[in-house]
């Protein structure tokens, strides 16, 4: 339940009541909202919502270790669940993946195991560790609180923030990585309106790499058994200049993934009806990325 004055007595307080993270009328498009996901407060991104949802997991099962493959929200949200309850926490990372995740991975107690260029590279490692460790795997990538996570809280406050001002979405733009959070919204606005809502994913263009998120070639089992309306390829270079377009109209800072949403919404024609894009994180994450970016241009 949302505090309004916001006085939490623990952890757990402050991650739900700060549920539902707000939405956000933007200055793209005449009825275009963003749902700002880095207003949770652990990893400042949508990935606190299934960390807690799969945290719980192995707090029924009374693990003391857990251990799981991210490409770096998930690490850091799982990495601040563990310190509170006093588990530990490993994180398998790609070496790619920005320095920030292990600095603050560590810096929360987490242990850190650099390898490979992508989470499909780590995910068999992080299987072998397990079984070597004794640790739980809470995979992310195939669990289906995943998607119930998002189904429960992301959805459901969109719909119900919407509703208060007596809209309803046509249309939700979300990145996938996962697919936990894209396919939690389209499971639950299909089972509710249809068709009435589309769904668009975005993914990173063939060839291209974009912080959180990636291509999909059919395997994903989060998204097996949803309706993802349409995909949308955006380049690196295209979610950047969505994060610019939104940093220089609404002055708000969002991650890289965030504006390939923005990038994906400006290949659409129809732009005209109410459109829902979520923003997973900030900026501040990538400086290193926007700061050689901003030198170019």
């Amino acid at each position: 339940m949302s505090n309004p004055l916001h006085v939490f007595s623990n952890e757990q307080e402050l991650l739900e009541g700060m549920w539902p993270t707000p939405l956000l009328k933007l200055r793209i498009g005449n009825d275009t909202w963003a749902k700002l996901e880095f207003y949770n407060p652990f990893s400042r991104s949508v990935k606190d919502r299934t960390a807690w949802f799969l945290f719980r997991q192995a707090l029924l099962k009374n693990a003391t270790h857990i251990v799981e493959a991210t490409s770096g929200n998930t690490g850091i949200a799982l990495a601040s669940l563990s310190s509170i309850f006093g588990m530990r926490f490993t994180m398998f990372l790609p070496v790619v993946a920005p320095k920030v995740y292990k600095v603050f991975v560590k810096l929360l107690g987490g242990n850190v195991i650099e390898a490979g260029n992508s989470t499909n590279d780590v995910i068999p490692l992080v299987k072998k560790f397990a079984e070597m460790t004794n640790a739980l795997n809470l995979d992310q990538f195939n669990n289906p609180i995943n998607v119930i996570a998002h189904y429960e809280t992301t959805a459901r406050e969109i719909d119900e923030q919407l509703s208060s001002i007596g809209k309803k979405p046509s249309r939700i733009i979300a990145t996938m990585g996962t697919g936990g959070h894209i396919a939690g919204i389209a499971k639950y606005f299909k089972e509710k309106y249809g068709n009435d809502v589309e769904i668009i994913g975005v993914q990173p263009s063939e060839n291209s790499r974009i912080p959180g998120i990636k291509r999909q070639n059919g395997s994903n089992s989060l998204l097996r058994d949803v309706k993802i309306d349409r995909v949308v390829d955006v380049s690196l270079e295209e979610a950047i200049d969505g994060t610019i377009s939104v940093a220089r109209t609404s002055g708000i800072l969002i991650g890289i993934s965030a504006g390939a949403t923005v990038a994906a919404y400006k290949k659409i024609s129809d732009v005209s009806s109410t459109t829902v894009l979520i923003f997973p994180d900030d900026a501040f994450k990538y400086v290193d990325i926007l700061e050689q970016t901003l030198k170019e241009i």
